[in-house]
């Protein structure tokens, strides 16, 4: 790989609040038509999902620890224009979101990147199904994002991880089980670690939390899990990142407050069935809810950035 290749570009500064509001505005009257000759196709990668699972897959080997997403052919740097003086939009260039993260993620993953392309924002998806943060020998997510993320240089990071972690992890060569203290610690000093890598450099983070899960101790092990993520990220947040927490827990429960197939569609107020037949998984219509509320949240990022 060349030299400029390993070079990261500099994040573009925080647009000035009217500016932002332009190109909104700009994205709904079609604008973004006109940008779009300078706007390459970034294509969503995710890899092979455990048997029930029918999403997106591609062959493992793509996602290696070394590969750069311009080494895979994913991603195209534009070029810089020399045409427009006068428009601020093209100048700053599109904003970008970066899509990591597990099987769920995959599934919210292609309907976000679908809703933002359409809003006239660059963004990047890689999932791998099976993977977290409870076994980097794996699949080792803080390697991949050390390179993915300064190379995407992206302005909101979203990332989906945790369903597949509620398993034993090795303290000091010593295995703990979800119901241990040590495996809450250590945990919240695995996704502190994956937070402040994404965050350092002045990006935002939605972090999205998972649903419930049907099976008892499927579904102890989430809330022990949701609970440590939830800490670890209220303490990088008290020191200034930009980061939130995306807790769908409750957006999936049924009227009872436990696990149901079916949930209230919050854009029309119908009952409808947003689970897979798996007890965990969402169905077509689940991933429209949650990525409609992901959605929100990257919007408020933007408009955070904007207002610095």
């Amino acid at each position: 790989m060349s030299e400029s290749e390993n070079e990261t570009s500099p994040r573009s500064t925080p647009l000035p609040r009217e500016v932002y509001a332009r190109r909104r505005m700009l994205v709904g009257l079609g604008v973004v038509a006109g940008l779009m000759a300078i706007i390459f196709a970034v294509q969503a990668v995710s890899s092979d999902s455990p048997p029930s699972d029918t999403r997106l897959s591609v062959d493992e080997n793509v996602l290696t620890p070394t590969s750069t997403p311009q080494e895979l052919g994913l991603v195209t740097t534009l070029p810089p224009d020399t045409t427009s003086t006068t428009t601020t939009v093209v100048i700053q260039g599109p904003p970008r979101v970066s899509i990591y993260g597990d099987s769920l993620a995959a599934g919210f993953g292609g309907l976000l990147k679908s809703t933002l392309d359409q809003q006239g924002v660059t963004t990047f998806l890689a999932t791998h199904g099976s993977s977290g943060l409870s076994q980097p020998g794996f699949f080792d997510w803080p390697n991949h994002l050390n390179v993915w993320v300064p190379q995407e240089n992206a302005d909101v990071v979203v990332i989906g991880l945790g369903a597949n972690d509620g398993q034993d992890l090795y303290v000091d060569g010593v295995s703990h089980t979800t119901k241990d203290p040590e495996w809450s610690v250590e945990y919240q000093r695995r996704v502190t670690e994956l937070v402040t890598l994404v965050t350092s450099q002045g990006r935002s983070l939605v972090w999205v939390g998972t649903p419930d899960g049907k099976a008892k101790g499927f579904r102890a092990n989430l809330a022990t899990l949701r609970t440590a993520t939830k800490n670890a990220i209220d303490v990088v947040r008290a020191s200034g990142a930009d980061v939130v927490y995306l807790d769908v827990w409750d957006l999936f429960l049924g009227f009872d407050g436990n696990y149901s197939q079916y949930v209230i569609d919050p854009s029309d107020g119908e009952r409808k069935k947003s689970r897979d037949s798996d007890g965990f998984h969402l169905s077509l219509v689940g991933n429209k809810i949650l990525a409609a509320a992901i959605t929100a949240e990257v919007d408020a990022a933007f408009e955070r950035q904007a207002a610095q």
